[in-house]
């Protein structure tokens, strides 16, 4: 009886594995908006390498979905007229969005704002000396960001792991909240992606400040295998 029953099992077992579907690969490729223009290693040209490199079949981008069927202008997100919508008519990728569209966009991100204009306004020393925190830190990254790789490491997640959580300590928990929301939704976008699209290469699209968060997120995603961006991008081309 033993025997045919580990029989049985070493029979269903693969047939369990061949249903599984394969994880799909997710990299975390952070952009720097219009900062862009003031880091010579990583220029918009070299995103659009970048991107070339990491080898999509499906892009995440952060935008709204109805930004995106009109291609409306970002004024702060300039890669996205200036690079990525390019790429995406030349290569044909499939897309999808990640800001949430309305009304889910305002429900998040008007609390969110009102929690940091009360502490800017409550407490103006604070709010000074964090802004000042800020100048300070982008300008060591931007000394720092020698290469798209470097953009993309531990170095600089680290650093902004650490912002957020000086910035969530001194505005309280409307920041707090705000940005796991936010966050929340592009990864819920991610996963669905990864859902539709098992064993393809996905290439996720998101301002730096968010590339801790959702790389720590998406390493316990299932259905993602994360891959190591700073790692690809820095390795030799073959």
């Amino acid at each position: 009886m033993r025997r045919l029953l580990a029989l049985l099992l070493s029979c269903c077992l693969p047939l369990a594995q061949a249903a599984r579907p394969a994880p799909a690969d997710v990299a975390v490729l952070v952009t720097l908006h219009q900062m862009h223009a003031q880091v010579p290693a990583y220029p918009q040209a070299a995103l659009a390498q970048a991107i070339e490199r990491l080898a999509p079949d499906v892009l995440c981008i952060e935008v709204r979905p109805d930004h995106y069927a009109a291609r409306a202008p970002e004024p702060n997100k300039v890669e996205y007229p200036g690079t990525v919508y390019p790429l995406i008519d030349a290569r044909h990728y499939r897309v999808y969005p990640m800001e949430p569209a309305s009304p889910r966009y305002e429900a998040i991100l008007q609390p969110y704002l009102a929690a940091n204009r009360a502490f800017a306004e409550g407490q103006p020393q604070a709010a000074a000396a964090f802004s000042a925190h800020g100048e300070a830190l982008y300008a060591a990254l931007r000394a720092y960001w020698t290469s798209p790789a470097r953009v993309n490491d531990a170095v600089t997640d680290t650093q902004m792991r650490a912002k957020h959580a000086l910035q969530a300590g001194l505005v309280g928990p409307g920041e707090a909240t705000g940005w796991e929301a936010w966050n929340g939704e592009f990864l819920a976008t991610i996963a669905r992606a990864a859902r539709e699209n098992p064993g393809k290469r996905i290439v996720v699209l998101a301002g730096a400040e968010h590339g801790y968060w959702l790389r720590a997120a998406l390493a316990k995603t299932p259905g993602v295998r994360l891959l190591d961006t700073a790692a690809l991008l820095a390795a030799p081309a073959g």
